[in-house]
């Protein structure tokens, strides 16, 4: 985290062509799918041509896969464009790094990140949905992303923390509680269930894929779900393996207060997050809020 703040490379702030690029190929989109959101979905994205976007967004692309595994961009026209042509500039963001996900139960696609005034220690209830601050974890999908459209007035600040980078240390300072959390273990699924489902999954914090490390994290989610009826507590040294990891998230992190128009992009396998609590405005209509698209 410090190395990171120490630069600015993994800021790209648009300029002028790049967002007439993003604001033409809106438009065309908007054409063809009318005031209706919902046609964004199975927009093919061989059919989008970025323009002089291109080239930036296929950079962000690699540094998210291949390179840093987290970008920030910057200047996204928030104040400027109206609500749909805004979306779908961001959902075409999304086109180029994957296929869009349910956010929920609900099928919302973009997600809207706000204190609903839910409580963040009730385990049916997200953490994004309260203005609580949130222990580092990792969303399940393979890349979160967040577009910034109202701040809060105060707190908020978004924290990130390589993956690789805590294992690592892990394993020089205790690597027997790394092989603590490369076992399965339970995951509440919030009560987001259906009929006939266990309301709980099954995996590991550390895992490897194809000889790269993925990295699961979230203790909130597994003490949770370790406390749901028939299932066995947590070990005393399960628990030190995730107090280990907390310790070295909040050593190893970078932390970054968001502006309105910043779209955050995080490869889930390499990164874990979390939020500083915040105070809101009491004024509606400047309520922290942000977009998610999974």
């Amino acid at each position: 985290g410090q190395d990171m703040a120490a630069r600015d490379d993994w800021i790209y702030t648009l300029g002028g062509d790049d967002i007439a690029a993003l604001g033409d190929i809106a438009k065309q989109v908007r054409a063809r799918i009318g005031d209706d959101a919902d046609g964004l979905i199975g927009l093919d994205p061989t059919s989008i041509d970025l323009g002089a976007f291109g080239a930036p967004m296929a950079e962000v692309f690699h540094q998210i896969k291949d390179g840093r595994g987290f970008q920030l961009i910057r200047g996204m026209p928030v104040a400027d464009w109206d609500r749909l042509d805004l979306a779908i500039a961001y959902w075409l963001i999304g086109l180029q790094i994957g296929t869009p996900l349910s956010n929920n139960p609900d099928g919302d696609m973009i997600g809207h990140v706000t204190d609903m005034g839910l409580d963040y220690n009730n385990p049916s209830h997200r953490g994004y949905q309260t203005s609580a601050h949130m222990l580092f974890h990792t969303d399940q999908c393979d890349v979160v992303t967040l577009l910034c459209l109202q701040t809060s007035m105060t707190g908020g600040s978004s924290k990130i923390v390589s993956a690789p980078a805590v294992h690592n240390e892990m394993l020089r300072r205790n690597p027997d509680l790394v092989a603590e959390l490369t076992a399965d273990m339970f995951w509440t699924k919030h009560g987001e269930v259906s009929p006939g489902e266990d309301p709980w999954y099954r995996m590991a914090g550390f895992n490897e894929l194809d000889g790269y490390l993925t990295t699961a994290g979230g203790y909130k989610h597994i003490e949770e779900g370790h406390a749901l009826p028939g299932n066995p507590p947590l070990t005393e040294a399960q628990m030190a393996a995730f107090a280990l990891m907390a310790e070295l998230n909040e050593d190893l992190h970078l932390s970054m207060h968001f502006e309105i128009g910043d779209v955050q992009i995080l490869n889930s396998h390499v990164t874990m997050h979390s939020r500083t609590a915040y105070e809101d405005w009491p004024e509606p209509e400047k309520r922290r809020r942000l977009w998610r698209l999974w």
